[in-house]
């Protein structure tokens, strides 16, 4: 059986159970059954690409456990040498332990990298939004500028051109929206957060990246079509409950939206589409 083409309808089934709010045992079969048929694979080849891909997480998150208790341990050390070098005044054991902290600050920079990095498209993630800006009850540590960005017409492209090529066009999207110098955190699907200092910079910035955007045109597998965003922008305070937050924003985002798509048709010139 072809991997690519078992890789192809995996992803299009996970894509497709993290749409949903609920999925039963009975709908995830569904699910399999019918990309599976789609593809023209069996679904216990389907399920078998599945439980590989579980595994290869569940791995993972074992050796990062192992890394971060090793870490801990070793910062522990470092740190009882730090204090009893001050403690009998030894420079040469107090410099030792300094050397062997500012190795250890980066291997934990790193190893933080990879907890709030999101695989795909190596932008920020959820963990990384809850532990750097807001507080246990989901409120913002400090005031800051909130923008809700979402792609145009991506199930079209998804359905067209398939998840991989949706995939090629989620990295080139978040790589172009770092380009306004602010953190972007992937939030699900096809949104991304960007949080910026201030209002103003946030839609100057964000209208610029759109505007190159809009100028550019992407190809796969010899089908030439253009993409887009569409964004809603919040200033909040301190204290403000994220939950709130996004949903102005996303508000805000929606009647972009409609602004936008009446300025620039579908991604295909024969697809007559009002999906977003």
């Amino acid at each position: 059986m072809d991997k690519a083409l078992i890789k192809a309808a995996s992803q299009e089934c996970k894509s497709a159970i993290d749409a949903l709010d609920i999925v039963t045992p009975t709908i995830y079969t569904a699910l399999f059954s019918e990309i599976a048929n789609k593809y023209g694979i069996e679904s216990s080849d389907l399920l078998e690409a599945e439980c590989e891909s579980l595994d290869e997480q569940v791995k993972k998150l074992l050796e990062l456990n192992d890394k971060s208790s090793e870490q801990v341990m070793r910062l522990d050390k470092s740190s009882q040498k730090a204090l009893k070098a001050m403690q009998e005044s030894d420079e040469t054991l107090l410099k030792e332990s300094i050397d062997e902290t500012q190795v250890l600050r980066r291997e934990i920079e790193r190893l933080k990298e990879s907890v709030y990095k999101d695989a795909l498209t190596q932008t920020w993630n959820r963990k990384w939004l809850d532990a750097n800006l807001l507080d246990e009850e989901g409120r913002f540590k400090k005031s800051c500028t909130l923008a809700i960005v979402d792609l145009n017409y991506f199930k079209q492209i998804n359905d067209t051109l398939g998840h991989i090529a949706g995939d090629k066009v989620l990295k080139y999207i978040s790589s172009h929206l770092k380009t306004v110098g602010a953190p972007v955190v992937r939030y699900g699907g096809d949104e991304f957060l960007i949080i910026f200092n201030s209002q103003t910079e946030a839609q100057k910035k964000l209208h610029e990246c759109r505007e190159s955007l809009l100028k550019m045109a992407l190809k796969y597998n010899n089908t030439s079509f253009k993409t887009s965003f569409s964004y809603g922008i919040h200033p909040c305070t301190e204290e403000e409950y994220f939950p709130e937050a996004l949903e102005t924003a996303d508000k805000k985002m929606y009647e972009d939206k409609k602004a936008i798509k009446e300025r620039i048709g579908p991604p295909f010139e024969e697809i007559d589409g009002n999906k977003a």
